[in-house]
């Protein structure tokens, strides 16, 4: 199942129709906040495709399908317990020990957050994040952060595209420049 990931797009969608153009076997869409309604227009012209999106700092509100937008969300897709948000809750432009808690907390498989206008992508094993911890504790499972970047701001404007398999997860970024 392929899917694209965006986030803050500030008023500017021309890019995010561009990538679903590049990616026309997309099911779902997946938005992280920060342009609410640029990604309610999208939705209103693809609705052959699934949207799940939060609100970020600069969305106050907003609809999607008729439905409100919360700040965080989650789904299984593939079998994999997915998390959304923006990030600002979780002070990700401070570093990535709050999402990081959040997801161990939640046991999430794959956390997707905005905010920070950055392309990031971490796999968090088991093995590495508590190699020189003790034997009597509990081992959350691995887990992976994946940040898509900025559709709408910087010279490079980047989106997520992920790709759930019965196999595992493939995690990739698109630009334009």
């Amino acid at each position: 199942m392929k899917c694209l990931v965006f986030s803050d797009s500030h008023g500017r969608s021309f890019y995010m129709e561009k990538a679903l153009s590049l990616h026309p076997d997309t099911e779902v869409v997946f938005f992280l906040g920060d342009g609410i309604r640029d990604i309610s227009a999208l939705a209103d012209k693809h609705p052959d495709k699934a949207f799940i999106a939060v609100r970020g700092n600069c969305d106050f509100s907003g609809l999607l399908r008729g439905g409100e937008v919360g700040k965080v969300e989650g789904i299984t897709l593939m079998e994999k317990r997915i998390f959304l948000t923006h990030g600002d809750l979780y002070g990700v432009k401070y570093g990535t020990s709050g999402i990081e808690a959040f997801a161990e907390g939640r046991r999430a498989d794959i956390v997707l957050f905005g905010h920070t206008h950055t392309p990031f992508i971490k796999y968090v094993s088991t093995e590495e994040k508590y190699k020189n911890e003790g034997e009597d504790f509990i081992t959350p499972s691995p887990y992976y952060l994946f940040n898509p970047g900025s559709i709408g701001e910087g010279s490079e404007k980047s989106y997520g595209v992920m790709t759930l398999t019965e196999g595992g997860v493939l995690l990739s970024h698109g630009k334009f420049v």
